[in-house]
């Protein structure tokens, strides 16, 4: 049966720093509860075909993924629905301690349906501002991806796209649109859709399962790319502090000079 100490340290430590809130005993329970279960990935199959772009009734392309407009919540007889929420908040009355006191918030829902016209065409063809940018889109991956922020990491991205291609390296599911890297050795393990990103340190397994292997054997290993330490995550001191309470002690203590 598997243990927390069976992890790697790395591992083990970032482990501890996702579920401190659920303390050390109940950390220890989910990795042995998780044998034999695998992670769940981003929910959605991989494609049996790449996917295409097909621009619709709406004057949009949107992401055709087998037979399946991503965009959309459903389909029926007049299309496949798509759905926008907006809200605000609407606000009055006098200034209290420099606050303005009452208000209303409201919000609107605005649904349409979409055909496709024509027929599928490179995604990366489309310019991005003719790409559908609602529903699924926001919460799972982003399409485009959005540029990076600095030339390393465009840099990084195009030699991962180049070598293992634009999907997600973990999933296979979703555009690839993050730069992930290894922050106990500061080299870049793979291109990752926004979901995956977020989640793949929370994998409590030790092996077999697909987030576990690609932790231990990184798709982009071989490309040697090293992430600028000046670009890593930092998290706030605040953080630091309240993980510290309550597991009585930093998981990440031993490589937390290296991010800095």
């Amino acid at each position: 049966m598997s243990t927390l100490d069976d992890l790697p340290p790395y591992r083990r430590a970032k482990l501890l720093w996702e579920y401190a809130h659920f303390g050390v005993p109940r950390i220890e329970d989910m990795v042995r509860e998780s044998a034999g279960k695998p992670c769940s990935l981003s929910g959605v199959s991989k494609p049996a075909a790449p996917r295409t772009a097909v621009r619709g009734e709406d004057g949009r392309y949107h992401l055709m993924s087998d037979g399946r407009m991503i965009s959309a919540k459903n389909h029926g007889g007049q299309g496949w629905e798509h759905e926008q929420w907006c809200g605000w908040t609407e606000i009055d009355g006098a200034l209290v301690d420099g606050y303005r006191a009452g208000g209303r918030y409201d919000s609107v829902t605005h649904s349409w349906f979409v055909r496709a016209e024509t027929g599928g065409v490179p995604p990366g063809s489309v310019p991005p501002q003719q790409r559908c940018q609602h529903c699924s889109y926001g919460v799972f991956h982003y399409w485009p991806p959005p540029p990076a922020k600095t030339v390393p990491v465009r840099r990084m991205r195009t030699a991962l796209v180049e070598a293992l291609g634009p999907d997600c390296h973990l999933c296979g599911a979703l555009p690839g649109a993050m730069v992930d890297h290894d922050y106990s050795t500061g080299m870049v393990r793979g291109l990752l859709c926004k979901l995956c990103n977020r989640t793949v340190e929370e994998c409590p397994h030790v092996d077999s399962c697909p987030k576990a292997e690609y932790m231990s054997n990184p798709p982009a290993a071989h490309l040697v790319l090293p992430y600028p330490p000046s670009l890593a995550y930092v998290p706030k001191e605040s953080a630091r502090r309240q993980k510290i309470e309550l597991l009585g002690f930093d998981p990440l203590a031993e490589w937390r000079p290296r991010n800095r």
